[in-house]
């Protein structure tokens, strides 16, 4: 596959080493080559680099095999989960997991992203409901257009939520964009 191909949630193998592409940008200076600008995020360390390569560079893309998974628990050596279909478990680093730990509650169906039989990744599902456990208290007549406060929910993750939100309250989140869907 050419580098012009390339999208993100795409795996690419670049030196032996797994990456998951965030970005691709196709760009064009005047009267030279069209570059794509890849901006990557190494599936090992969870570390984000940034590649510059010819739109027409050949790319090795690994295709991966999705799981279903159900997560356990989390404990010092890892976060487990159990294999829906094998039930086998596979303990993940917290370098693996990353940003996603903040969508993990126990029990909770995610996708594992397999190559080789070694997970990879893990994709959590689109949307999750999570209780809000801190908040401040939104006053009758304090509406600006759309306003917003800070709100901690119960996997310690803060995002930005309408005044009517209390503590207690439990709400949806779109895993993709970390952002209030809608009270549940």
């Amino acid at each position: 596959m050419d580098a012009i191909d390339l999208k993100p949630g795409m795996i690419i193998d670049v030196d032996g080493v797994f990456y998951t592409v965030m970005s691709a940008t196709h760009t064009h200076a005047q009267q030279r080559r069209a570059v794509m600008r890849i901006k990557c995020k190494d599936l090992k360390s969870g570390k984000t680099n940034e590649f510059v390569w010819r739109s027409d560079r050949p790319v090795n893309v690994v295709y991966v095999e999705e799981v279903p998974m159900t997560y356990l628990f989390r404990d010092n050596t890892g976060f487990h989960f159990m294999n829906s279909t094998t039930y086998e478990q596979v303990t993940l680093s917290e370098d693996i997991i990353g940003e996603k730990q903040y969508y993990l509650l126990e029990n909770i169906e995610v996708t594992g992203l397999v190559h080789d039989g070694e997970v990879l990744d893990i994709k959590p599902p689109i949307f999750v409901e999570l209780k809000v456990i801190e908040t401040e208290p939104g006053f009758k007549g304090d509406t600006v257009q759309a306003a917003k406060k800070p709100a901690k929910l119960e996997t310690g993750l803060v995002i930005q939520v309408p005044l009517f939100i209390n503590t207690g309250d439990t709400i949806r989140i779109d895993t993709r964009t970390n952002e209030y869907v809608t009270r549940v």
